[in-house]
């Protein structure tokens, strides 16, 4: 389906011309992105096509974050995050299964991240399926940050306006490697649910080309 997307945009142009795209801050639903091949990104991302198939946002004390979920032409799905007012930076995140967080820690150490003190977590067998998507070893740099996830574009939005009945209220954990570069980011909704997510922080400049949806 991406493909026969693809195919379609080359050349088409509205009358009134295609919508700009300056950088991931342009980004909407059905818009598509195309990854270099740089070494600091995962290989599984270097050159793949996705598109945008939806956005969300996080709402933290420190500000409101856009979250667009991108969808690969062999079905894989990741993560690209971003400060809504300014996304001179931006993180790429996939989910880890319960099961691989298993093997990919020791399980006790994993779970230091719910107690008083800060964890450190090292890796105790590295998956090749998350080549470049996990470091060797993190530090723990949040516990409980309190915030709000939400199933739609918030951007443009002001933070009062955000407190509404949509809101998904969470509490996280945040943990990144020596080098900032990678982290791991453990989700824990009001209904005990949690996800964990690894991430790869990286610029903008990753970004090899983007071209406007169609709506």
């Amino acid at each position: 389906m991406l493909r026969k997307i693809l195919r379609s945009r080359f050349g088409k142009r509205d009358d009134d011309g295609p919508r700009q795209l300056s950088g991931p801050g342009d980004l909407a639903a059905g818009d598509l992105l195309t990854f270099k091949h740089r070494l600091l990104l995962p290989p599984d991302v270097q050159g793949q096509t996705f598109e945008v198939s939806a956005v969300g946002a996080y709402h933290f004390e420190d500000g409101l974050y856009a979250e667009l979920t991108l969808d690969g032409t062999g079905g894989d799905r990741i993560y690209l995050g971003f400060d809504a007012a300014d996304a001179s930076e931006m993180s790429l995140s996939r989910t880890v299964p319960r099961a691989d967080v298993l093997r990919l820690f020791d399980e006790d150490a994993f779970a230091a991240l719910w107690d008083e003190d800060f964890a450190e977590l090292e890796v105790a067998d590295a998956l090749p399926r998350y080549e470049g998507w996990i470091a060797s070893r993190y530090a723990q740099t949040k516990k409980w940050a309190e915030g709000y996830y939400y199933d739609r574009d918030c951007r443009g939005e002001t933070p009062s306006r955000l407190q509404d009945d949509d809101a998904e209220e969470l509490r996280c954990h945040e943990c990144e490697d020596d080098t900032g570069r990678h982290g791991l980011s453990v989700e824990v909704s009001a209904d005990g649910e949690t996800e964990v997510f690894a991430e790869v922080n990286c610029p903008p400049d990753v970004i090899e080309s983007m071209w406007p949806g169609e709506g």
